[in-house]
């Protein structure tokens, strides 16, 4: 008795490609095709076919590029969510695995001394903050944003709020150069969004700009407009790079090869606060190297 075999046809990525190739080259012989009819007859029956043969082409031509837009936007698409898969599975993993490392040394008393008890809490501490953050880069990413009616608030002391944190971190707190400008007038803003607006252009700086110090400043570029600008000491960016870095999961080149922990969803979340509050996001190298990012909102008077 015979066996069945079953046969699976594999799509390959490449045959959307093959279709709408064809497709456009199909068309494109149709209008060389109406050209030539065109061309070479003057009967007012041939003249007919060959417009209604160039009308056909030019639609399928239409058609075949559409398409083509289509499959190139997909393709980008699916290997942006693939990328963001491994990235997220990588970044959490690291935390949780190091959080797992710490708990089990504490349960099995694996200390010499309270100090060193201390410190495995310490840097669990850590490990925790790192995964909530990291956890509120996604959410925040997903979050559909609507815009509200908000109370003005002070710039610089909700500045000074969203870098407490690093301030107070041993290992960044001497690496941040802070200069607000006085006097600083109001905002009409979320006080939480323009923390984490805040939080992720330090982050930012610091996870790829070098070990050198990070230059924060707040001023008043006019009367109606105020100034954040964050500025480190690193390579600076490829002016390739510069619209791209702004795009959700894009974290640059060679950053995951070189191991740069992130999603490159920080610059995407800075982009639609701006979209979100009508302010304006600019970035460039500096004369004296790195990048700068500059962050311009607008004055509750102008709002």
């Amino acid at each position: 008795m015979a066996q069945k075999r079953t046969v699976r046809i594999k799509t390959s990525s490449s045959i959307p490609w093959l279709i709408a190739s064809c497709a456009l080259l199909s068309s494109i012989a149709n209008l060389t095709m109406g050209i030539i009819i065109l061309a070479t007859n003057q009967t007012g029956g041939d003249i007919a076919i060959g417009v209604l043969t160039l009308v056909f082409a030019v639609w399928g031509i239409v058609g075949s590029l559409l398409a083509l837009i289509f499959i190139m936007k997909q393709n980008r698409f699916n290997r942006s969510q693939a990328n963001f898969i491994a990235q997220v599975s990588h970044e959490l993993r690291t935390p949780l695995t190091s959080i797992r490392m710490y708990a089990d040394t504490l349960l099995m008393h694996r200390y010499d001394s309270e100090d060193e008890e201390n410190e495995l809490l310490s840097h669990m501490d850590d490990e925790i903050t790192r995964l909530e953050h990291l956890t509120e880069q996604i959410l925040e990413a997903k979050r559909q944003k609507q815009i509200k009616a908000c109370d003005p608030i002070s710039p610089d002391e909700t500045l000074m709020l969203a870098l407490q944190p690093y301030m107070d971190n041993p290992d960044y707190g001497e690496r941040i150069d802070l200069i607000i400008d006085s006097p600083i007038k109001q905002i009409c803003v979320d006080p939480n969004d323009f923390q984490n607006v805040v939080s992720n252009l330090v982050q930012n700086a610091l996870t790829h700009g070098g070990k050198g110090h990070i230059h924060v400043q707040m001023l008043m570029e006019d009367e109606n407009h105020v100034v954040l600008s964050v500025r480190d000491e690193g390579k600076g960016i490829a002016s390739n790079m510069m619209k791209k870095i702004f795009e959700p999961f894009e974290r640059g080149e060679n950053t995951t090869d070189s191991g740069i922990p992130g999603f490159g969803l920080g610059l995407s979340i800075v982009r639609d606060f701006c979209k979100q509050y009508k302010a304006r996001i600019e970035v460039k190298n500096h004369p004296e190297g790195g990048a700068i990012f500059k962050l311009t909102i607008k004055t509750k008077d102008e709002v």
